[in-house]
């Protein structure tokens, strides 16, 4: 039988995994049955329902009750709130834990953040995709690139990687002490990614070019330069001054940035050179 699924939040992250998760899986049989959204916004949890399947539940109590997987997909602040509400009801008889599994999809917060669930019976663990999701109903065609991190409780990560590896998905399970460090480097490849480009198109902004055009121009240089990251590893991507060991070059560079991008320039180039040096190193 398929597994009822629910979802307490109906927001980018909680709409695309729904319409992912329901949609047949690669061995073509449907082992999700979606039962529903909550969200503070009757609304968005209506439009959810109506994009990806189910029904619209009146509270997050009713959408625990309804199902026997239940994704947390609230902003990360709410995490704990929902599962001490949650705990709430099932102290007060009106909600049964036990045997349920609770997934949070915050890359920053561990598994514990669901905690007073898993003392009432319900098996916890934290499901984070490894991807930018920005758009709540188109994303979730994409998921099938992600990778996804999980860990908790046994009986839950074991059932989230089973769901996940019928769709093809690679999965990674770390310690939830590493939590902090993992969206840390989420951020780095990501996030940090996007300050980088925009110091670059500031520096050619100074070299006359329109800040539209300066975005523009670097764009088939950073796009490829992604490409061949993702294909082929950092060490046989790597090129430039850092790459040939153009000493020269690093230090003009350098002359001519300054404040916050020089800095940046000169970090990231001693890991450049660190780089470099791996891959002058024969692997052993």
């Amino acid at each position: 039988m398929a597994a009822r699924v629910s979802f307490i939040g109906a927001g980018k992250v909680g709409c695309s995994l729904a319409r992912y998760l329901a949609a047949d899986p690669a061995r073509g049989q449907k082992d999700v049955e979606l039962a529903g959204f909550f969200s503070a916004s009757a609304e968005s949890a209506r439009a959810a329902a109506d994009f990806a399947g189910g029904r619209a539940f009146a509270s997050a109590e009713e959408a625990a009750r309804k199902a026997e997987l239940v994704f947390v997909t609230t902003p990360d602040g709410r995490i704990a709130e929902i599962a001490a509400q949650l705990a709430a009801a099932a102290d007060a008889g009106a909600l049964d834990l036990a045997g349920k599994v609770f997934a949070h999809c915050s890359g920053a917060l561990a598994s514990d953040a669901l905690s007073p669930l898993r003392e009432r019976g319900a098996a916890v663990c934290s499901a984070h995709p490894l991807y930018a999701v920005s758009s709540r109903f188109d994303c979730w065609r994409e998921l099938s690139q992600a990778w996804f991190t999980l860990e908790g409780d046994d009986e839950a990560t074991s059932l989230l990687q089973d769901l996940l590896a019928a769709r093809g998905n690679h999965v990674a399970r770390i310690p939830a002490d590493q939590k902090t460090r993992y969206h840390a480097a989420a951020v780095m490849a990501s996030n940090l990614v996007v300050g980088l480009y925009d110091m670059a198109a500031s520096e050619l902004t100074t070299c006359g070019f329109a800040p539209a055009d300066a975005e523009a121009a670097l764009a088939a240089l950073f796009l490829g330069n992604a490409h061949h990251i993702a294909e082929d590893g950092v060490e046989a991507s790597l090129t430039g001054p850092a790459a040939r060991g153009d000493q020269a070059t690093i230090d003009a560079h350098l002359s001519c940035l300054s404040g916050d991008s020089r800095e940046v320039y000169r970090l990231l180039t001693e890991v450049l050179y660190r780089i470099a040096s791996r891959r002058a190193t024969p692997h052993r």
